[in-house]
Parts: structure tokens; C-alpha cells; sequence
């Protein structure tokens, strides 16, 4: 699946939605795609006591799916002039990916239509550290 592909089935689910407490739910959406080569997808939820990125939404699908490594991940936002931006994933996300399955230091971030990253190039220092 191409970059511009899991783009648009991570800009499919856009619907962002303020609630009456002025929280927006769906600003940001992502798309994963598994090594199977299924498309799983989520949205941001904005809460006071606890958030849940996009990217993270998307990998719950997965792994509720019973599928756990990740081909390639993708989050996108779009502002108010409806200028749709590619966002590299938070830490929490990068590391919730790698925790996942240690497989997933290989998936492909993407970063735009024609960049990708390898999730152990935006997570350094991701190995047990050796003893003193």
C-alpha cells in the first residue's frame, strides 16, 4: 500500500466533533496497515483525565483484531483553512508501537507522501541497557 493510500484512509475518518466541555474528539485520524495487510484505523479523543492519540486508537483496533505487527502508521490532522498535515507520532505512541511487538522497530512511519521513517530511527535507545 502506498503512502498517499494509508493517507487517505487515515483522512476518511476525520470528523472532528468539540464537546459542550470544549474537548475535540476526531481532529487527528490514523490509519495502520499490518504485515496481513489490513487497514485498521482510530481517532484522537481528547479527555481531561486521559487522551488517547490517533495512532494508538488505531493499534487498539489492531490488536483487538487479534494482529499485533505493524507494516506502516500513519496520523493525520487537517487545520482550520482544511490544510491537511502528516504528524509524526508522539513518544507514547512510539513506544505503546514498540511494546506491541518488538517486531515493530521496522514499521514504516510515514512522514509524508514520499518519506518514511523506521520506528527504531524515531526511537533511539530503545534497547535493555547493559549492566554497569
Amino acid at each position: 500500500m502506498t503512502n498517499e493510500a494509508l493517507i487517505k484512509a487515515a483522512e476518511a475518518v476525520l470528523r472532528p466533533h468539540t464537546t459542550k466541555q470544549g474537548r475535540v474528539f476526531g481532529d487527528v485520524g490514523a490509519a495502520v496497515l499490518t504485515v496481513r495487510g489490513t487497514v485498521y484505523t482510530g481517532v484522537a479523543v481528547d479527555t481531561p483525565s486521559w487522551g488517547l492519540c490517533a495512532e494508538r486508537a488505531a493499534i487498539a483496533a489492531m490488536i483487538t483484531a487479534g494482529e499485533y505487527e505493524a507494516a506502516k502508521l500513519v496520523a493525520v490532522w487537517r487545520d482550520k483553512d482544511s490544510k491537511l498535515y502528516v504528524l509524526p507520532p508522539c513518544g507514547v505512541c512510539r513506544e505503546f508501537l514498540r511494546s506491541v511487538d518488538v517486531t515493530n522497530l521496522e514499521t514504516d512511519i510515514v512522514l509524508g507522501k514520499q518519506e518514511t521513517k523506521k520506528l527504531a530511527e524515531l526511537l533511539p535507545s530503545h534497547d535493555w541497557p547493559k549492566p554497569l
